[in-house]
């Protein structure tokens, strides 16, 4: 080890405790090199980030459910966020992605198609009897956006049910993936967070409640069963390679969102508040004062268009609410960050078209379509449309 990057104390440890030495020198050196990006060095203005070496699923972990039920909270009380899912959900799904028939013949091709309208375009195919296929499309969506996930489950039905084709779908929240089991079986096979992996990494079953987990019933105990992966339909945006399971999509913005909406109830009291000090009477001395009890003015409530009489010495002084200024401006400001967080644009957020003209409306759209084509074609139909056609 030569001298060079070597302090006293550096030199003196060299003799007594190399190791050491070694280790301090390799540090420094360490942090040389993170010196040299900016964004990579500790403390200051990088001091707010929190960088892991974790997995994805490691990351979420139990903040992968509370953020599920924070973004239902939002979807329920908070008008923007529902906004935001309905505005994708309606891009996304629309009046459904529809399946197309081929077949070798015309007759076949026909023959399958009123088989698949039958049973893809009435609610036969819906496990609970509510939606057609589109319908379950759409939810599977919102649910997506909501919770970051959805699962479909397959379950075959009898030819004696009296269905165009003998099968149903459910669509069920990710609460009823058993997130409990975990851990080697026997086989070799590996259980992470209720799904279960063979020894190449397939996913073989998932681990599913009987009944919702939060459903209010009388049963004491909730059961979870195995069910093959072949039977289940796990929907979720990817974000990271080896992501088992999908975040909400309102992450990023809960807080913000969360903000915008106590800043405009805050906004809305203050306003009352101010407005309820519409005036007040001055009276001339106590004497005065102490006789207004009667409210020999009438003064107790003003009217538009009313011209009135004071007593001798009495004044009408008006209130003046107090002016927050920049409110309409900054909150534009947080619809744009909200809307640029979760991939849609401003306009379509917020129905405010009053600072754009056609070129940038349709600029915005373009970027807003391609996020929509990627959700569609990279989720939707490669996870859900094609294992269901």
């Amino acid at each position: 080890m030569s001298d060079m990057g070597m302090n006293i104390l550096d030199r003196a440890l060299r003799q007594i405790a190399p190791r050491t030495a070694l280790r301090r020198v390799q540090a420094r050196a360490a942090l040389d090199v993170l010196m040299r990006y900016e964004a990579a060095t500790p403390g200051g203005r990088a001091s707010s980030w929190r960088p892991t070496a974790a997995d994805a699923d490691t990351e979420a972990g139990v903040a992968r459910q509370r953020l599920a039920f924070v973004a239902r909270d939002m979807v329920r009380n908070t008008a923007f966020a529902s906004r935001v899912q309905t505005v994708i959900a309606n891009n996304v799904v629309g009046d459904g992605i529809i399946p197309k028939v081929t077949g070798r013949s015309k007759a076949a091709r026909e023959s399958l198609l009123r088989s698949v309208e039958a049973h893809c375009d009435t609610t036969a195919i819906d496990a609970d009897g509510r939606q057609n296929l589109y319908g379950l499309q759409r939810l599977a969506m919102n649910t997506v956006v909501e919770a970051g996930e959805v699962l479909i489950r397959y379950r075959p039905r009898d030819l004696g049910d009296g269905l165009p084709l003998p099968f149903q779908l459910q669509i069920l929240e990710p609460d009823y993936l058993d997130g409990s089991r975990d851990g080697a079986l026997a086989n070799g096979n590996v259980v992470q967070g209720g799904i279960e992996f063979d020894t190449i990494g397939r996913r073989v079953a998932y681990y599913l409640f009987t009944e919702h987990p939060g459903s209010n019933t009388r049963r004491l105990r909730f059961e979870s069963r195995r069910i093959p992966a072949d039977l289940v339909l796990h929907i979720y945006r990817q974000d990271r390679p080896g992501q088992m399971r999908g975040v909400s999509w309102f992450a990023p913005v809960a807080l913000r969102l969360q903000d915008f909406a106590d800043g405009q109830d805050a906004h809305l009291v203050r306003q009352k508040i101010a407005a309820c000090f519409a005036a007040f009477r001055v009276a001339p001395d106590a004497e005065f004062e102490a006789a207004d009890a009667t409210d020999p003015a009438s003064l107790g409530k003003i009217i538009p268009g009313r011209i009135q009489n004071l007593q001798p010495g009495e004044d009408i002084r008006f209130g003046t609410p107090p002016q927050v200024g920049g409110v309409d401006e900054f909150y534009r400001w947080v619809m744009r960050a909200v809307s640029a967080d979760v991939g849609i644009t401003y306009e379509a957020l917020t129905n405010d078209f009053s600072n754009v003209n056609f070129s940038s409306a349709r600029m915005g759209r373009m970027e807003m379509d391609r996020n929509v084509s990627s959700w569609q074609w990279l989720m939707m139909v490669p996870q859900m449309m094609q294992p269901i056609g």
